[in-house]
Formats: structure tokens, sequence, C-alpha cells
């Protein structure tokens, strides 16, 4: 009869342990939703072909242009953020700005 009660004590005691509290799930994070951003196109009219002659874009002849650092092609005669990517262009001679085109 012992042996029962401890076999049935200890059966007991096996499924008691082994029964775990279900954990809650986490909750799924909200979907996230996507809005559709309209840029404006870059203006275009400082972005120059790689056959442009920078000296014709020295307008007040100083022998000094502004170029971008990132992309040669973009070369103004005034100090103006790039179209591309919005650094500002950098102070360069026109031999400089034509040489960094080639």
């Amino acid at each position: 009869m012992k042996t029962l009660i401890i076999s049935i004590f200890t059966f007991s005691f096996i499924l008691f342990i082994g029964c775990k509290k279900e954990e809650p799930k986490p909750e799924l994070p909200k979907p996230v939703s996507q809005t559709e951003v309209k840029t404006t196109p870059p203006d275009s009219s400082i972005i120059r072909s790689s056959t442009v002659d920078v000296a014709t874009l020295d307008l007040n002849k100083d022998g000094k242009v502004f170029q971008c650092p990132m992309h040669y092609e973009v070369i103004s005669d005034k100090q103006e953020p790039c179209p591309i990517c919005k650094m500002d262009l950098e102070e360069v001679t026109v031999e400089q700005a034509a040489k960094n085109l080639k």
C-alpha cells in the first residue's frame, strides 16, 4: 500500500511539475503604413554633360566656378546646393572643373 501511495504521489508530482502555466503571447507590432512621398525632380539647369566648355560657365570671368565634389557634372557660377545630393558646391578653378569632368 505504501508503494502505491508513493507511486501516486510521485506521478502526481511529475504531472504538476510538467504542466507549466502558458505564457501570454507578445503583442504583434502595429503594421507600418507606407505613404507615397512626392519629390520634386532635381533642378537640371546646372547639371552639365562631360563635353561642356567650362570656361563658358564662368559668367563673371573670375576663373572660378562651383562644382559638386560628388557629382562633377554639376557646375555653376554661383554658390548653391547640388540638385542631386544637396551638398554645397565647392569653388574650383575652371581648369580643375574641366579636368574633373574627364
